[in-house]
């Protein structure tokens, strides 16, 4: 052992040297290593911007009201996401109404068939669920449009 604390050495399997794929043609050491321990400043330069002729240029600084956001463009998804939401709503509502139309003419028909009264009763089973996912995609697009809101 030596003298030397192991906090004071540099551990070999770090060195470059004993990595895999080490060439030291490639991987030469600089002799003067930057100094990293400084912070860059974050200046703002002003911005060159071109005059009529190709050899004149002027400096612009940027205007304070430039740094406001551009306004929303036109969201196709989320514009298909509301027709979707009304497209499910009307369709359960009016299956709903077909469902009592239907029922009304169930029981004042002596002659019905077994299929009319299944498909009645598939459409008691879909219509509150048309309801429901059509209002849960429109309250899921309100969350949307309120999570992109700053």
């Amino acid at each position: 052992m030596t003298d030397i604390s192991s906090s004071d050495r540099f551990d070999p399997r770090f060195n470059p040297a004993f990595q895999p794929g080490y060439d030291p043609s490639v991987h030469a050491r600089p002799s003067a290593a930057p100094e990293r321990t400084a912070v860059p400043e974050l200046v703002e330069h002003p911005m060159p911007v071109m005059d009529a002729e190709p050899s004149a240029f002027r400096t612009v600084h940027p205007d304070p009201g430039e740094n406001q956001p551009a306004p929303r463009r036109f969201d196709p998804y989320l514009a298909g996401l509301w027709a979707l939401s009304l497209v499910f709503v009307a369709a359960g509502l009016l299956t709903i109404r077909y469902i009592a139309d239907r029922m009304d003419r169930l029981n004042t028909t002596a002659g019905t068939t077994a299929f009319d009264y299944n498909l009645v009763l598939v459409y008691t089973i879909a219509a509150p669920l048309l309801v429901i996912l059509g209002l849960a995609t429109a309250t899921a697009t309100l969350f949307l449009l309120a999570s992109r809101r700053r």
